[in-house]
């Protein structure tokens, strides 16, 4: 696969419908979980031409509709310091995907993520203003599950250093102080030649740090 040719690299390029929703400076009580079995939660959803985002079946679905887009959904929440979890899976379209996690997000211009492929691959960094830069760009890892089947992404939220694993695998380690509260949220998106990507986001928690 030929990652480095095939990346969403404009913000221009973001679906700008849902926005973050975090709107009160207070922080969120932990821990904090969402099953999403229940609609009126505060994820945001859409539903145009483009992307669509609903509850559906317990979970949180993303659908891509469009090549070389990607769609997100926040929260409406502020979190610091703390153990971000979230459990996720594709249900169809190429495996040339992305989907992962949002943190935070102060807006939609301004947040971290860090995401996987179906077909392996993952990626983390932050966005400034709108400017994607990535702490590394797709990268291949065994501990991504292929596929259909379930992935979980972990980040350890402490002051300016974040922990990233995949499956209980750590596989990277940053330090940044751009943002020191936020909003978090979920993405999914596709590349050139590959619309159509579809994922189930099953759970996503925010646990005080051990």
């Amino acid at each position: 696969m030929q990652r480095l040719r095939r990346l969403i690299v404009s913000a221009a390029l973001l679906l700008s419908a849902c926005t973050s929703g975090s709107a009160s400076s207070s922080l969120t009580p932990l821990p904090y979980t969402d099953e999403f079995d229940d609609p009126s939660s505060g994820w945001e959803t859409l539903s145009d031409l483009s992307a669509e985002v609903r509850y559906d079946r317990s979970a949180l679905r993303i659908l891509v509709k469009q090549e070389n887009l990607a769609q997100w959904s926040f929260a409406g929440k502020q979190f610091a310091d703390g153990v971000l979890e979230v459990e996720a899976r594709a249900l169809g379209g190429p495996l040339d995907n992305g989907f992962g996690v949002i943190f935070r997000a102060e807006d939609a211009k301004n947040f971290y993520h860090f995401a996987i492929s179906s077909d392996g691959y993952w990626r983390a960094g932050i966005v400034k203003e709108g400017e994607w830069t990535y702490w590394n760009d797709w990268q291949p890892h065994p501990a991504v599950k292929s596929g259909a089947e379930r992935n979980q992404l972990r980040v350890v939220m402490q002051s300016a250093r974040f922990d990233l694993y995949i499956n209980g695998q750590l596989v990277s380690s940053q330090e940044d102080d751009s943002f020191q509260t936020g909003d978090i949220g979920v993405f999914a998106l596709s590349l050139i030649g590959g619309p159509g990507v579809d994922v189930a986001f099953e759970r996503v928690s925010v646990s005080p740090l051990p």
